[in-house]
């Protein structure tokens, strides 16, 4: 059980600034695409804006690596803890190889943009190949290769788009099966200041998961690429010191044996993003 941590500056060139979190997130063992909303501008957002949201999944150094179908994707809204209306609707762009939306700012009541991958079947063969589907089904399929593992797969992904010092719904999980907590209010986050997290899985705390820690170009190209690492304790919280300015992202990341019959692991992963003055 993993969670990594990351950070990111707005000067980072905007096809930099994606390659590096598709490298940083997916280097090392991991090998499935990771499913994340991020806003395309880091500024402080305020009623009437209309902000741009990319959709993006990936895990190389690229700007992103592949457009899945888009009804397996979807990006809500919410506030105050609960959902505010439909999915926003999503527009491929080829090019960049994402999707994009937007949302226009009504108010100035705090907003979280959720993005999720929608929960799905892949098997892993022994030479690193994959595809979609449970174990019997892509046996068949595939009768000259060999199935090493059967996974099934969810991934969640917030953003803390507009945090107001005030608001005291920033904590209220939204029942995502695995999730990322902000114990601190993520508007009251400087530099130099502490971010405590509580890391949920089925509303649990999860304990005894490794966290690593990163900024923009450390080691970014290489699998070490965190700068600290620590620990979630029995409450399933961790803490670090917030090291510079800009858009910060945690990951979480949880397997276990499966809950679904011909299926060896069930593997989660959720992202928070927010950013730091």
């Amino acid at each position: 059980m993993k969670i990594y941590f990351f950070l990111w500056e707005k000067t980072v060139k905007k096809t930099l600034f994606f390659g590096i979190i598709a490298g940083v997130l997916f280097g090392g063992a991991l090998s499935a695409h990771e499913f994340f909303v991020i806003p395309d501008e880091v500024k402080d957002y305020k009623a009437g804006d209309t902000v741009k949201i990319n959709a993006l999944s990936t895990h190389y150094f690229t700007v992103g690596e592949e457009i899945e179908p888009v009804e397996v994707n979807e990006v809500l809204v919410y506030k105050n803890g609960r959902k505010s209306g439909g999915e926003l609707p999503l527009t491929k762009n080829a090019d960049r190889v994402w999707y994009e939306t937007s949302y226009r700012l009504p108010d100035d009541t705090p907003t979280v943009i959720v993005g999720n991958r929608k929960g799905g079947f892949y098997c892993i063969f022994t030479d690193g190949g994959y595809a979609d589907g449970k174990r019997s089904e892509v046996a068949a399929a595939s009768p000259d290769k060999t199935v090493s593992t059967a996974r099934y797969f969810a991934k969640y992904s917030k953003l803390y788009l507009n945090p107001n010092a005030k608001d005291e719904s920033f904590s209220t999980p939204l029942g995502h099966e695995l999730e990322i907590i902000p114990l601190v209010n993520p508007a009251k986050l400087k530099k130099g200041s502490r971010a405590k997290f509580k890391v949920l899985y089925k509303g649990e705390p999860l304990a005894n998961a490794e966290v690593g820690a990163t900024w923009d170009y450390y080691n970014y190209k290489t699998e070490n690429a965190y700068a600290h690492v620590d620990k979630t304790d029995d409450k399933g919280e961790v803490s670090f010191k917030l090291d510079s300015k800009g858009l910060w992202i945690i990951r979480a990341s949880d397997t276990r044996p499966s809950a679904y019959p011909d299926t060896d692991e069930d593997n989660i992963s959720a992202i928070t993003v927010f950013s730091v003055k």
